[in-house]
């Protein structure tokens, strides 16, 4: 029976050039060195069967010179050592390791050097499993991947954003016959994917794979709806089956659809005979009754169970998750099952603070639950293929997703990269839309329109169950090439409501009023957290609007076309709301992220567009989308109420909400009840230390508060689970540890600087360290953080087994912290 082993720990790990190691060989499986074993592990370096030592005899070595006499006949170094190679498990970014610097090669990519890292797993495999298919999948590594296995070459991966694997059942060791010895290289000097940080090596999951030698096709499934009737949906069941044997196989196909409760909604069997190493797609049809159909509302997931029965006997089984739902997308917009649902989406870059690119999935539940709490119920994989554990997440959470391809090329290469996406992804009912390409520029041309025809055919050749689109940014006199355009569903514009664009969507709809559009990018505002004035020199925006400008950088330029970056929120939501045909807005960003520290230079080393931070936490303008987005009545003011020396200043208040009115009250005392404003209310009042409360009403009744007390001194530090309601972990989960600072009188501080050490202990482990900083060049993995704007993040991991770990926090002058954590 299959077994998908995950294959995240027991990694060596090298920095740096650990070769010259070979692609090419003189005798078989004779690479030897760190693509095989090394001393003190189990085997041969380089194999020798009765002809090779029959062969070594004619040319005799002296006693211990064995190794020196195969070195010279094949190439091999068998003198290699792991001195300087450490420990480590998987996902793992080793870039976060690295200092920051200030080359502008790499300032846009999140001021990290560009090298070479080296990954070596050494295991077994027991002499039962011969006779099986055995293969290792990885789901990324960045950037180019080279692969070697017991002495011999597999082959070379280019894109850090698509999943690949490699058959190994022929070059297995097993039993007795000695370890098995995987080694990956990535480099990341072969050039840039993208502009943005995109991290470096072994950065998402690893699973070996055992299966009979007849079995489902690595992504070998395909379950799509194809019509829904009375009562019930009849749905498809596309499955490719491989025989990877030496004889001809008859055996049976069984799929059995089961709900979300573990009970049978459907079923269907089919005959077929393979060839010896054939393969073949059988196409099954089932009917499902009473469908309950996928959304965002219910998220609701089936199971299709894919066996392979063989006289009697079942030798594969392969499992799918699927949901049952139409999308379409019209000059309306999106809709869903039949209904319109305006996209409130956001565009993300796949970085954490602390741990790059290296994201357990713990973490990409966090952000996604970050998302919809702030009422966002789209997200757009920018601008790459998603991770499959994001798309898992996305699926149960009920988040829509543009899946977007990387580049608009049709090299073999690159189609091999969108196959292997959309037959990857093709199962997820989140993934409402394929974006073949971002903001190209060779977009439009004749070259890019047929470029575009091969990919669209490609495409769907392997799914139609979905809209095409792209993300383009035309000239801001709506100049359209009509063959280019009309290859596609959707003509995705990026910033049509900003003054750079020239808002050409009204020219471009003016020209196409058949045609459907959606705002694929929007916004791109800057923001620092915490912040309420610019400053250039510690490379912060102000809240309320920066007047930095992103096309002509610069301290002091106050009235910069595009300041404050390329819209601000309320141009973007307005936009939509003034133009409902264009399907809704992706937010440039959700989260900060590392490079395009736009508007700033160096020291600043990661972007401000997002609504939250690089740790997650909100800044003020995620209030603005949460009032926008959301109906539970919420309340939010800005600037916190902590400004010492600023007595009697006349401050600037703004109050984000979803009510129909709103109050602010200082010290016990009403400054005015308003009706609120579209986009905010704002109110102006000298500062005095305090209280500030808004209150927000309906109806004429008071259904949200929020209060600012003004701190004191700092006094202790508090530790608190971000998105998590209790101090509990599954072994192995991992979790986001908020640190912050309380006044005497328990307080928060939000202007807090002090510099803390975090340590765990127990059952666990810290991952890495976040504060929201754009200009901070602290290593991710040292243990001291200064908190930014009160506050800094601190990203653990739960051992295996059951047991507890504790997280404790110190800072000099400071009643210190330690929260308590079981593993279950």
């Amino acid at each position: 029976m299959r077994e998908k082993i995950l294959f995240n720990s027991g990694w060596q790990f090298y920095y740096g050039e650990a070769g010259p190691i070979h692609k090419t060989v003189k005798k078989s499986g004779g690479l030897g060195g760190l693509t095989s074993v090394l001393p003190g592990e189990r085997g041969e370096a380089v194999k020798l069967g009765p002809a090779g030592k029959f062969f070594l005899s004619m040319i005799p070595a002296p006693a211990g010179e064995e190794n020196a006499l195969l070195e010279m006949l094949l190439g091999s170094d068998l003198k290699v050592s792991l001195k300087g190679w450490r420990a480590v498990d998987l996902p793992h970014d080793w870039k976060t390791e690295l200092e920051y610097t200030p080359e502008k090669s790499v300032f846009m990519a999140g001021a990290k050097e560009n090298g070479v890292g080296y990954y070596r797993r050494v295991f077994s495999l027991a002499r039962e499993d011969e006779g099986k298919h055995i293969a290792v999948e990885f789901n990324g590594v960045c950037r180019s991947a080279s692969v070697w296995f017991n002495g011999c070459f597999l082959g070379d991966h280019y894109s850090g954003y698509t999943s690949f694997g490699f058959d190994l059942t022929d070059l297995v060791n097993y039993g007795d016959e000695g370890d098995n010895v995987l080694l990956v290289r990535a480099d990341t000097t072969t050039g840039d994917e993208g502009w943005w940080y995109e991290g470096a090596g072994i950065y998402r999951d690893v699973y070996l794979v055992k299966t009979d030698t007849l079995h489902v096709d690595t992504w070998g499934t395909y379950i799509h709806l194809d019509k829904l009737v009375k009562g019930s949906a009849r749905m498809i069941a596309e499955t490719t089956l491989v025989n990877r044997g030496r004889k001809t196989r008859s055996a049976r196909l069984d799929t059995v659809f089961s709900d979300d409760q573990g009970n049978k909604a459907g079923s269907a069997a089919v005959p077929f005979t393979i060839e010896p190493l054939g393969s073949l797609t059988l196409i099954q049809e089932i009917s499902l009754p009473e469908p309950r159909l996928w959304s965002p509302e219910t998220p609701v997931l089936y199971t299709a169970l894919s066996s392979v029965v063989e006289n009697g006997v079942t030798v594969d089984q392969y499992e799918t998750s699927f949901g049952v739902r139409t999308a379409a997308y019209t000059a309306e917009g999106l809709l869903l099952n039949g209904k319109p649902i305006p996209l409130k989406g956001t565009c993300i870059h796949q970085d954490f603070a602390g741990i790059g690119t290296a994201l357990p999935a713990d973490i990409q539940e966090y952000k996604i639950r970050k998302l919809l709490e702030m009422g966002s119920n789209a997200y757009r994989s920018a601008h790459h293929p998603a991770d499959p554990a994001l798309l898992d997440i996305c699926d149960r959470l009920g988040m829509l997703v543009i899946d977007e391809n990387r580049l608009l090329e049709s090299s073999e290469l690159r189609l091999g990269d969108l196959r292997d996406m959309v037959k990857r992804d093709r199962n997820h009912p989140s993934v409402v839309l394929w974006s073949l390409c971002n903001e190209e520029m060779i977009g439009g041309s004749p070259q890019a329109a047929r470029m575009l025809q091969r990919l669209v055919g490609e495409l769907r050749r392997l799914d139609t169950t979905r809209p095409v689109m792209s993300a383009e940014l035309l000239p801001p006199g709506g100049e359209l090439n009509p063959e280019y355009f009309n290859i596609f569903d959707i003509l995705g514009l990026n910033y049509p409501e900003s003054p750079l664009m020239g808002n050409n969507l009204d020219k471009v709809k003016a020209a196409y009023p058949e045609a459907s559009y959606l705002n694929s990018e929007t916004a791109s505002y800057f923001s620092t957290r915490g912040a309420y004035a610019d400053d250039w020199e510690r490379c912060q925006n102000n809240n309320f609007g920066s007047r930095f400008s992103m096309m002509a950088p610069g301290k002091d330029i106050p009235n910069a076309f595009g300041a404050g970056g390329t819209a601000r929120p309320e141009q973007a939501l307005g936009f939509y709301a003034a133009n409902p045909y264009s399907g809704g807005v992706f937010i440039w960003t959700g989260f900060d992220y590392r490079g395009e520290p736009s508007p700033f230079l160096w020291p600043a080393i990661s972007s401000q567009f997002g609504i939250m931070d690089t740790c997650g936490f909100p800044k003020d303008y995620y209030y603005y989308y949460k009032a926008h987005w959301t109906t539970r009545p919420m309340v939010h003011v800005m600037p916190h109420w902590t400004w010492p020396g600023r007595e009697g200043e006349l401050m600037r208040l703004r109050v984000f909400s979803n009510c129909e009115e709103a109050e602010i009250v200082e010290n016990g005392r009403s400054a005015g009840r308003k009706t609120c404003g579209s986009d905010w209310t704002e109110w102006e009042l000298p500062y005095t230390p305090g209280v500030l409360e808004a209150v927000a009403y309906r109806d004429g009744k008071e259904v949200a508060r929020e209060i600012h007390k003004t701190a004191g001194a700092p006094a202790a530090l508090v530790l608190a689970p971000e998105g998590w309601a209790e101090p509990r972990l599954r072994a192995g989960g991992t979790a986001v540890v908020s640190a912050s600072v309380l006044d005497g009188s328990g307080n928060a501080v939000p202007t807090a600087d002090n510099s803390v050490t975090f340590e765990v202990t127990g059952n666990g482990r810290l991952l890495g360290l976040g504060n929201g900083d754009p200009a901070d060049h602290s290593a991710d993995a040292y243990p001291v953080r200064r908190l930014f704007a009160g506050k800094a993040a601190a990203i653990i991991q739960a051992g295996t087994g059951k047991d507890r770990l504790v997280l404790k926090a110190a800072s000099p002058g400071l009643a210190g912290a330690a929260l308590e954590i079981t593993v279950r």
